[in-house]
């Protein structure tokens, strides 16, 4: 919900509530427990008195406007409360999470050992994050480049297979034509059987584990050669790619069909061969109403990467599970956590507000495993 402050809202006297209870609350817990750190704004007991006091008075008056008096604030003053208001929640964020979190790096750079698992969370986590940032770093460039490079390369080849899988047999065709048409339209369909209906763990590893066996015994290839050129970020862009090309297929297939066929028929009556008019009418239209799925697939693969770490991928699970070993703990999974969210929701917002400058209408996808 987009919020104007100087303008009135529809949900602006209980934004406004929300807003002051909040503050209120925290007031009251930095006062009570008075636990806060030297870097928090509410650690000042008189800021803490401040925003306790003013944030009720306000919460009083817009109470006594909402219930029996109501015109005993007038606009003017009603936008200044609200715009008061979202000054308090302001701080209260930076207190609860800017200040926080630099508090938390700043103790844990401090630190020569690893904070015991009694140590509150958020210094045990910074301590990971500070120490292992490089790690960390690897694993994220990793996810990113695997995820996007496969979702690129994967629509390359869905657009092949897709021509494969939309071809008309007719009746005018050679039994030779007839029969290789038939024969692309099946490989397709099989293809998108195997690899929407076996998991990504177990295709990487068939592809990583299997298939090199498989290439050195067929072309009498030693077996050191095949691992040396067929390496593990080889086998995971493979995979992912693959099955990502799978996926794609099916959207795209659902994009041509939601056209109108006479899309085609128009194309065809200027003189245009079915292919110039799949590649310069259908293919584009398909394409665009089909890229929020394509998006979709993206940030999907984000996520799916992390499977990959069975055949020692070094994404950013693969060294969240390098740094538990390391700490003795289970603490690095709040950092994937944390970190996948952020990719996903970055990513997803970016990928929205494209969508949304195209006109384009979201359409839902399944998940890859």
């Amino acid at each position: 919900m987009k919020i104007n402050l100087f303008k009135k809202s529809r949900f602006e006297n209980t934004i406004l509530i929300i807003n002051l209870l909040v503050t209120i609350c925290y007031s009251l817990y930095s006062i009570i427990f008075n636990n806060l750190d030297n870097f928090r704004i509410a650690g000042n007991k008189f800021v803490s008195y401040l925003l306790l006091i003013v944030s009720s008075l306000l919460l009083i008056l817009e109470i006594l406007h909402l219930l029996k008096f109501k015109n005993i604030i007038d606009d003017k003053i009603k936008r200044i409360v609200y715009l008061i208001s979202y000054i308090f929640i302001f701080i209260v964020f930076v207190d609860v999470v800017i200040l926080s979190v630099i508090y938390s790096l700043s103790y844990a750079n401090g630190l020569s050992v690893r904070p015991n698992n009694e140590a509150p969370l958020h210094i045990r986590l910074s301590y990971i994050v500070l120490k292992y940032r490089k790690d960390i770093l690897l694993g994220v460039w990793t996810t990113i480049w695997l995820s996007l490079a496969g979702t690129i390369v994967g629509l390359i080849i869905a657009l092949v297979f897709i021509a494969l899988r939309t071809l008309e047999i007719n009746d005018y065709d050679s039994e030779f034509v007839a029969f290789l048409k038939k024969i692309g339209i099946g490989f397709v369909k099989f293809y998108v059987t195997i690899f929407r209906g076996t998991p990504m763990m177990v295709q990487a590893m068939i592809i990583f584990y299997i298939l090199p066996t498989v290439i050195s015994t067929s072309f009498n290839i030693d077996i050191d050669v095949v691992n040396e050129v067929f390496s593990i970020e080889l086998a995971a862009f493979v995979t992912v790619t693959l099955n990502t090309a799978a996926y794609l297929t099916e959207v795209l297939r659902g994009g041509i069909e939601s056209l109108n066929k006479g899309q085609m028929e128009a194309a065809r009556s200027l003189g245009m061969s079915r292919s110039k008019s799949m590649l310069f009418v259908v293919l584009p239209q398909a394409i665009k109403n089909s890229l929020p799925s394509i998006c979709n697939e993206f940030i999907i693969n984000i996520k799916d990467t992390s499977v990959l770490n069975v055949i020692q991928v070094m994404d950013l699970f693969y060294i969240v599970g390098y740094i538990n070993g390391k700490t003795f703990s289970n603490d690095g999974i709040y950092v994937a956590a944390i970190i996948y969210l952020c990719l996903t929701l970055g990513i997803s917002k970016l990928l929205g507000f494209i969508e949304k400058k195209m006109n384009l209408v979201n359409k839902p996808l399944p998940s890859s495993n």
